[in-house]
């Protein structure tokens, strides 16, 4: 055979075995491609599941970070959370670098991250520094930046933040499936965030719910006002995470609005309570009746009068946010809850805006019907202290006094012994009218307003002029007594000074009211002759009976060396749960 004609044949299998190892050589790589696809697939599967697994925002926007870093072998990882306007950053989270390096330090209107602000959008770069965007950005000490992946954070169609990746390991720069996984994966971030979000809403409302609760159901226990909005107040500051929370009142006197209830997060804060608004802007957004929300940040030329009058009254800073909420009801003005953030913490004023503003109109119902339901409770009992003062006249006394006149004329007819007797019932007859005329009167006499404090103080003061001194008076947490107490309040203070003008022949006296504790006290001591033996004890007897149906006990007790104790003590009542002062 000649040689010759072997050579195409022979070349032609060399060939063919070229192309076999060629095509060898790309399924090869086309599987490890395709097992590298697979593992980058598993990879930001793992990271959407574990984004998704917690629904505590902060806990969530951490994970993403660090999930990206994962995912694209990124050395360092960033979340910017971005405001409802899209130019300035709320928050802003870190992975790989160093508490200090970047936040606070890094301009958000400069920059990589003022471009993806201004320009939203997946983007690529090969070297961050050699980026006209970042020339001259950086602050000193941030770790170097090569390469550079990002993308933007959707909830709803609305941008959330920015996701920023640097600094790629084992390449020099990010790869356009990099890019693709960042993009996906902020996807699943975004209803991730969004479901966070949703979840925080949902129990920071519950939260405000029940607060809104407790105030209704404490006022219409007949609670001091005073002290359920004070309570009121703290739980606000509390709920919102604020520095400072104010409740500041119409003064009816002075058309002014005044401090009424003060909480502070800090120690050693000045004391506001009974302060002035001083500026007329107070009074223009209550008549608005239009929730507003102040923000002051750092380097502002001006500063509004609200904030400086709030904020510098109670010594914090004038930079921060401020949330004022009008109280009203209808027509009826009655007055501001205030609400104060350090500059650090604008997002906290955010979320806290509209649940204050319906805390606000919540509360504003909840006083306006605890009002009524006391003025409706002061009116029945006038009706009913005029009824039984009709009553003890139009019958209790004229059979009182029928009986008098019979025994008067039995008497006349009597000798010795019974006539005696019949003289001593008598006596008693007239001193028993005298008392129930004395009862009637106390039952015209008009009820002091204000509360129980001016009442309990005109008992006081004209149980002076029959002593001849002005007895010791010390009053504690009256706000905490119930309205329905107050009478058996009065009625024992009333008797036991009655008791002491009439028995004791004392020098001094002191009156204790108190409810500091569980238990609504009455303590009226004396340092007179004390109980004389055989004296009548119908006043006690009436006052323990009152203790005994409310569960409580009354007794009267002789001093060491001279004196006497009455004591008086019912159960406070308290709604499940409800806190104490």
């Amino acid at each position: 055979m000649d040689p010759k004609a072997t050579r195409p044949a022979r070349a032609l299998a060399h060939g063919a075995t070229l192309d076999i190892d060629d095509l060898i050589a790309e399924i090869r790589a086309r599987a490890e491609g395709a097992q590298q696809s697979r593992e980058r697939l598993a990879g930001l599967l793992d990271a959407v599941v574990a984004v998704s697994s917690n629904l505590d925002l902060p806990t969530v926007l951490t994970q993403i970070v660090e999930s990206a870093c994962v995912l694209v072998d990124a050395t360092y990882g960033a979340l910017g959370v971005v405001d409802d306007s899209g130019r300035h950053l709320l928050e802003f989270l870190t992975y790989g670098v160093a508490p200090g390096t970047v936040e606070g330090d890094l301009p958000t209107g400069h920059g990589i991250l003022g471009l993806l602000l201004s320009e939203p959008g997946p983007r690529r770069i090969a070297d961050v520094a050699s980026h006209p965007a970042s020339v001259g950005v950086l602050p000193p000490g941030h770790p170097p930046i090569g390469s550079f992946v990002g993308a933007p954070i959707r909830v709803r169609e609305e941008i959330f933040g920015n996701l920023y990746l640097t600094q790629k390991r084992g390449a020099p720069e990010f790869s356009a499936e990099d890019e693709q996984l960042i993009v996906a994966l902020a996807a699943a971030a975004g209803i991730a965030i969004d479901n966070a979000q949703l979840y925080r809403r949902a129990a920071r409302n519950r939260d405000w719910a029940a607060a809104v609760g407790e105030l209704t159901q404490t006022l219409l226990e007949g609670r001091n006002e005073r002290a359920a909005v004070a309570r009121m107040v703290k739980r606000a500051r509390d709920l919102g995470d604020a520095q400072l929370a104010v409740f500041a009142a119409v003064d009816p006197q002075t058309d002014t609005l005044v401090l009424q209830a003060v909480d502070t997060a800090g120690e050693g804060s000045p004391d506001l309570l009974g302060a002035t608004l001083s500026s007329q802007r107070w009074r223009m957004v209550l008549a608005n009746r239009a929730p507003l929300l102040l923000m002051i940040d750092p380097g502002d030329a001006h500063v509004g009068e609200m904030s400086q009058d709030l904020r510098s009254t109670a010594g914090l800073s004038t930079d921060g946010a401020t949330a004022v909420v009008p109280v009203t009801v209808g027509e009826v003005e009655l007055g501001l809850i205030a609400l104060c953030w350090s500059g650090e913490d604008l997002r906290g004023a955010l979320d806290t805006m509209e649940s204050l503003t319906s805390f606000g109109e919540q509360m504003g119902l909840a006083l306006e019907a605890a009002r009524a339901q006391r003025a409706r409770s002061r009116s029945t009992l006038l009706e009913d202290r005029d009824r039984i003062a009709r009553d003890m006249h139009d019958h209790v006394i004229q059979r009182l006094y029928a009986t008098g006149l019979s025994l008067q004329t039995a008497s006349r007819l009597a000798e010795g012994l019974l006539r005696e007797k019949l003289t001593a019932a008598l006596d008693s007859l007239d001193a028993a009218v005298k008392d129930i005329r004395h009862a009637i009167f106390e039952l015209h006499h008009p009820l002091p307003e204000g509360g129980l404090g001016p009442e309990l103080e005109s008992i006081v003061e004209g149980a002076s002029e029959v002593f001849g001194f002005v007895p010791d008076v010390s009053f504690e947490a009256l706000g905490e007594i119930p309205f329905e107490y107050e009478a058996d309040v009065l009625a024992v203070v009333r008797e036991a000074l009655a008791n002491v003008s009439r028995h004791a022949r004392a020098t001094d006296a002191h009156v204790l009211v108190s409810a500091a504790t569980d238990d609504v006290l009455v303590v009226v001591r004396d340092n007179g002759v004390g109980i004389e033996t055989g004296a009548a004890r119908s006043g006690l007897v009436n006052l323990r009976e009152r203790a005994v149906a409310r569960g409580g006990s009354c007794f009267a007790m002789a001093l060491e060396p001279c004196g006497t104790q009455v004591q008086w003590r019912v159960p406070l009542p308290r709604h499940p749960g409800m806190p104490k002062t």
